[in-house]
């Protein structure tokens, strides 16, 4: 099992709407059991989200997108500063479970300097930062324990960096917040 990043982009009106029914929460992330009767109409409604540019997933290449953003490699004991680290490890916690801990949020303001922070730094400047060493003396997910990272596996972080630049400047732009997901 791997553990995987997404990202869901929310106005405040829908996050307190979320705060506020459980059951609305539950069908949102796709973990509400009722909705397993159907799975048909649990395929599709994820489906339409996922295509509605509101979300994004990087995959199991969060691990790799933090390190080449803020050059910390230890996450679990050494928490970034925003707004850089915010893209991967931040937000404030939020009471809906998820796979790795609980989904975490980015206020409209966060999520702004996030945009800033993201538009100063090109794929070019962000492909500088990779080394192949590095990676694996860090241990980068989910190579990294193998010590097997290459360029080659890398370069999906670079395919969908222009993505989560948008991704966010779209969010700033709307107003809205950012929900983070490790699933």
């Amino acid at each position: 099992m791997s553990i995987e990043a997404g990202y869901w982009r929310v106005t405040p009106e829908e996050f307190k709407g979320l705060l506020s029914d459980p059951k609305a929460a539950g069908s949102f992330f796709g973990n509400d059991l009722e909705s397993l009767d159907d799975p048909e109409a649990l395929l599709v409604a994820i489906e339409e989200r996922e295509a509605s540019g509101r979300h994004l997933s990087v995959g199991t290449d969060w691990h790799a997108l933090h390190f080449l953003l803020t050059g910390e490699g230890d996450i679990w004991k050494k928490i970034a500063p925003p707004p850089l680290g915010n893209v991967v490890q931040g937000g404030k916690e939020t009471p809906w479970e998820c796979t790795y801990g609980h989904v975490r949020s980015l206020t409209p303001d966060e999520v702004r300097e996030v945009a800033q922070a993201l538009e100063g730094i090109s794929v070019e400047e962000l492909r500088s930062r990779f080394n192949v060493e590095s990676f694996n003396a860090a241990q980068i997910y989910p190579h990294g324990r193998r010590g097997a990272w290459t360029v080659e596996d890398v370069e999906s972080v670079f395919d969908f960096y222009p993505l989560l630049v948008l991704f966010f400047q779209e969010a700033a732009k709307a107003g809205e917040m950012v929900l983070l997901s490790s699933d």
